[in-house]
């Protein structure tokens, strides 16, 4: 079989490169090619720095080494091996000198180095580096690597980053990054990239070795090991739960664990602790995707962490509202409720934001015991913490950390309900009324959900301009005005979804984007959920209060769309120009 080797082209004459100087020459395919004239020896790389995309014609050679003039890594002007991590080999080519002629033997820019370039993303999650990842990622996609393979990187580094180095916290890290594939993927070009990038950034860190996790002795049986799971949690012995739930696996009984875990999650003794139920539902999703092979260790590691973390001596209120639910969870464990029961939501918000504990825990109990769909109260509790966001006070604390996990945590009893079933949701109704009653500092006086709010239409020419004025709002940080805007916007008849999108955009291009993404995510999928409810505006409201009035006014815009253009075979020095 004849193989036709890439032809070979003219790219100058010798006596345009000095001894010890450097050409770049422009290719067809937009990229340059750097020649180098080494004790009269030419030699061809990309023009591109695998690190940052300097130009390397700036660069020094000395004993047939190329250092960039950048941030100094170097390279075998030979073979193109870089010396330094966190940076490529460098591509070379054949160069022959003709009569004086210089040529290359080019070939094509097909595509070839997806090994290497998963490597060096993992090496940008280990040291955190954003520019690596942001590197990685855009070559990776770029070459046609398909999103999945890029993920599965970054998820088998999160499972061990947080089995070695993390504590409970680590469930915030597996909530940016499920969160943030799941804007990317409502996103395209660079938004998409960011996203990603933003998403790796979240699960990156020290990743040490550890001892291999091993199966209890047999005979052990699932009711052995739901029995010890059950009794660690509530003793706040997160070390003996991994490796039985480790060995659940082992025994089949996988399907069993995820039920298992968020029933401990709901117990009343973990009152205060909504994280569990939010990072639960992010791990759950990670499940989903990516299947439990590939996300066992995370799982396990980090379950273990959740339902066995310690809570202390509880102080007065919550130990009061510990024995409450205790008492009416006693019937709730065998309700299933699931009618098409009516209630009156104004008097279940009232009870909610009352500050009396034992009238919102009854009226919660007595919610459930008529019946009512636990998906219309969810949908209350999710309406109500994102009216919350809309009316807090920005002039002072507003409280957002606070009034988002609300958000998050009612949002979050639909992962709740639809693994562990009405039971388990319904305790997590009683866990997002402790919450609204621990919050009670806010001070933000109840309302009618169902009462409008605005009136007064937005003054723009078109639904185009008003999105420009609002997403102008969020990044000049106009945080007494963006409320009203996305109200007058709405009553003007505009497009939400439309509006949402932008809005999401503009926050992904921004510093505290990672921050933000769990209730991007939210309000994304609420905002489809509650459509018909008089209260739905609010989320929009909520969200672009809540991004504006954290939002850093600087943004990653430079890092991604160099990647991009990197990427694409441009030094750093062209894209300053362009």
């Amino acid at each position: 079989m004849t193989i036709n080797e890439p032809e070979w082209r003219k790219v100058g004459d010798i006596v345009e490169i000095p001894e010890g100087g450097a050409k770049s020459v422009e290719l067809d395919e937009g990229r340059t090619i750097a020649l180098f004239n080494d004790a009269g020896k030419i030699y061809a790389t990309d023009n591109q720095c695998p690190h940052m995309g300097y130009p390397l014609t700036r660069g020094v050679i000395r004993h047939g080494i190329l250092t960039c003039d950048w941030h100094g890594r170097s390279f075998d002007l030979e073979a193109g091996g870089c010396f330094n991590v966190e940076c490529d080999d460098l591509q070379t080519f054949p160069a022959q000198v003709r009569n004086g002629e210089i040529w290359l033997q080019v070939g094509d820019f097909t595509y070839k180095r997806k090994n290497e370039h998963l490597r060096l993303l993992w090496e940008g999650l280990l040291s955190e580096d954003r520019w690596t990842m942001s590197k990685a990622v855009a070559l990776l996609l770029n070459g046609g690597v398909p999103e999945e393979e890029i993920v599965e990187v970054i998820l088998r580094h999160l499972g061990r980053h947080i089995a070695s180095s993390h504590g409970a916290e680590g469930g915030n890290d597996v909530s940016r990054l499920i969160n943030g594939l799941s804007i990317g993927r409502r996103f395209g070009g660079a938004d998409r990239l960011i996203a990603i990038t933003t998403a790796a950034c979240s699960a990156s860190g020290g990743a040490d070795e550890r001892l291999e996790v091993l199966t209890l002795p047999q005979p052990v049986s699932w009711e052995n090991i739901e029995g010890w799971v059950r009794m660690f949690s509530h003793d706040g012995q997160s070390g003996r739960i991994e490796r039985c739930l480790f060995t659940a696996h082992h025994l089949g009984a996988t399907e069993k664990i995820l039920p298992l875990l968020f029933d401990c999650a709901v117990e009343p003794h973990f009152l205060g602790f909504p994280d569990n139920l939010i990072w639960l539902g992010s791990f759950s999703e990670v499940i989903d995707v990516f299947g439990w092979e590939k996300a066992a260790e995370l799982t396990f590691n980090l379950g273990a962490k959740l339902v066995g973390r310690g809570r202390g001596e509880p102080q007065r209120f919550r130990r009061d509202a510990v024995r409450l639910m205790t008492d009416m969870t006693s019937s709730t464990d065998a309700a299933t409720p699931d009618s098409e029961a009516g209630y009156d939501e104004d008097d279940f918000v009232n009870a909610l934001t009352s500050v009396n504990i034992q009238r919102s825990f009854t009226a919660v109990d007595g919610a459930l015991k008529a019946d009512v769909k636990i998906d219309e109260l969810i949908t209350t509790l999710v309406l109500l913490a994102a009216d919350r966001m809309a009316r807090t006070p920005v002039n002072v604390d507003a409280g957002w950390p606070c009034l988002t996990t609300e958000l998050n945590l009612a949002a979050s009893l639909r992962t709740a309900q639809r693994i562990g079933g009405n039971s388990v949701a319904a305790k997590g109704i009683f866990h997002a009324a402790w919450l609204i009653f621990d919050d009670r500092w806010l001070n933000i006086p109840p309302r009618s959900l169902k009462e409008p709010l605005g009136g007064e239409k937005l003054d723009v020419s078109s639904e185009d301009a008003g999105v420009q004025q609002i997403v102008n709002s969020i990044e000049i940080l106009d945080v007494q005005g963006i409320g009203g805007q996305v109200l007058a916007y709405l009553d003007a008849g505009y497009s939400g979804t439309r509006l949402l999108l932008e809005m999401g955009r503009a926050i992904l291009w921004n510093d505290t984007a990672s921050e933000i993404l769990p209730t991007l995510r939210t309000v994304f999928e609420e905002w489809e959920r509650c459509a018909g409810h008089p209260g739905r505006n609010q989320l929009l409201v909520a969200l672009a209060r809540y991004a504006t009035d954290i939002r850093t006014n600087k943004d990653s815009e430079s890092a991604t769309i160099t990647a991009m253009r990197f990427a694409g075979g441009k030094t750093t020095v062209e894209v300053f120009e362009d």
